[in-house]
């Protein structure tokens, strides 16, 4: 029970996702536990849906994952803001430090600065794990065989096509020339008629072959696969500055203030591109068109130049990790198993792709069958829901060394290695994963020591406690 005094506390998740609703979930479980009111909400909320929720349940602690306040629409007076950002992309920098005020607090699934929040932050600043619950910690492991050597769990985001075309190419770089024709190249009309003649055969969102290859090329060449030094702002700034060199304009109507104007343009005209509904004369594909594109525009605000930027530098290296993570475990055995939503679009994952998993107790099911689990985190920050999860249940957890091991989430600062789980480089990674396969019974003792210390230290409980300690300062 807290000794403070007892909290009304609104959880929300970042998407409607089964891993986000888990973890809102939990948390709010262990401040439960703990004697204070904590509800999950299942999917986001609007800034106006959050206000009045507050309002309505006497809220005075809101926490959102990869959310920062609404600064148009306050929440009600005394209402503290706590955001835990869990993921971190280039782009989420932009204005982030003006979204906080002074009671707030931000945390990170780890050591903020090594994740990319390199801002300075005008309220307090720490690093939040996720937990452990209690069904987990007591997951029936009695008649599980270990009957795999080696799997991992986790999904990937798909690949990117870098297959050639030259005519795509040719199209888009003569668009462009039209585009730097002053005067009419940057007019809305011209811009209206190039999206129409030139959408059938370029994306709205395309990069040239030769830009994209050059990006992959410095992104290979920059980041170490499972190192866990990935810097995602060094990588942005340098496949940015490269993808401009391209083109000296920017590559869909620039700002802002063009998508608003987009946005208006589409309910100006939908009206009229209804009308034309069911015909395929030139005004109707025009009116038809230039709806579709405002739409098109207003709906994400980022443009292709940055959406390559994001997945080159956040992305990108996962999908390096894993595939030499893989190489490297195959090398080893033939009893490796992938489970994980996005890895059947890859060629490297197929010849040992199982499948997706549906629930937490299947999961659990294939840590403990595991004789080895393998783990990687870009970041080197290591302690996150997937290892903490298979330590809870005994499963033997395999991570690689990193320069941030002794930071906020790397391994060391909660776990010693051969005692609570098995450490690889690149360099050691056969020999080591061999030893640790012939000796069942210290890859064992390893497991349970690990699962001891999941209960004395990472319970969700444990992360309510720490939330309710920083409120209180």
């Amino acid at each position: 029970m807290s000794a403070t005094k007892s909290r009304r506390i609104l959880i929300t998740p970042n998407v409607a996702s089964p891993y986000d609703q888990r973890m809102v979930r939990g948390l709010a479980d262990g401040f439960n536990r703990i004697g204070h009111f904590a509800g999950a909400m299942p999917t986001p909320l609007s800034a106006e849906e959050l206000r009045k929720l507050c309002q309505s349940m006497a809220i005075d602690t809101v926490i959102q994952v990869n959310r920062t306040r609404d600064l148009a629409v306050p929440l009600p007076t005394g209402v503290r803001h706590v955001a835990w950002f869990q993921d971190v992309f280039p782009e989420t920098l932009s204005g982030f430090a003006e979204s906080f005020q002074g009671d707030d607090i931000l945390y990170a699934l780890g050591d903020a600065a090594v994740l990319g929040l390199v801002t300075l932050i005008p309220c307090r600043v720490g690093s939040l794990f996720t937990g452990v619950d209690e069904a987990t910690l007591n997951f029936p492991r009695r008649g599980l065989v270990q009957d795999i050597d080696m799997s991992l769990c986790g999904a990937l985001p798909p690949p990117v096509a870098l297959a050639p075309s030259l005519q795509t190419d040719l199209l888009w770089y003569i668009d462009k020339l039209i585009e730097r024709v002053s005067c009419v190249g940057r007019s809305r009309v011209i811009w209206a008629v190039r999206r129409m003649l030139f959408n059938k055969y370029v994306p709205v969102d395309y990069v040239p072959y030769a830009a994209l290859l050059a990006i992959v090329q410095v992104v290979e060449g920059f980041y170490r696969p499972l190192r866990g030094e990935l810097d995602i702002h060094m990588l942005a700034e340098a496949t940015g500055e490269l993808s401009k060199t391209f083109s000296n304009v920017p590559m869909e109507p620039p700002g802002k203030a063009r998508a608003e104007e987009s946005d208006m343009l589409s309910r100006l005209l939908k009206p009229y591109a209804a009308r034309f509904n069911g015909r395929g004369d030139f005004k109707a594909r025009v009116f038809r068109f230039l709806a579709k594109e405002g739409a098109y525009f207003a709906s994400d605000g980022l443009s292709p130049l940055a959406r390559v930027t994001s997945y080159f530098s956040q992305s990108y290296p996962r999908i390096m990790d894993r595939k030499l993570l893989i190489q490297l475990a195959s090398r080893v055995t033939d009893s490796l198993e992938l489970y994980g939503s996005g890895l059947s679009l890859h060629d490297f994952t197929r010849p040992y792709y199982k499948g997706v998993i549906e629930n937490i107790g299947e999961l659990l099911r294939v840590y403990c069958r595991s004789k080895i689990n393998l783990g990687n985190n870009t970041h080197g920050l290591g302690i996150h829901s997937r290892t903490l999860e298979c330590m809870a249940v005994g499963g033997f957890i395999f991570m690689h060394d990193s320069p941030h091991d002794t930071k906020a989430g790397g391994m060391l600062t909660e776990f010693e290695p051969d005692v609570h789980y098995g450490r690889y480089t690149v360099e050691s990674f056969h020999d080591e994963a061999t030893r640790w396969l012939k000796d069942s019974e210290r890859r064992m003792r390893v497991g349970m020591e690990a699962a001891e210390r999941i209960r004395q230290r990472h319970c969700w409980h444990h992360r309510a406690l720490q939330i309710i300690e920083d409120l209180e300062r």
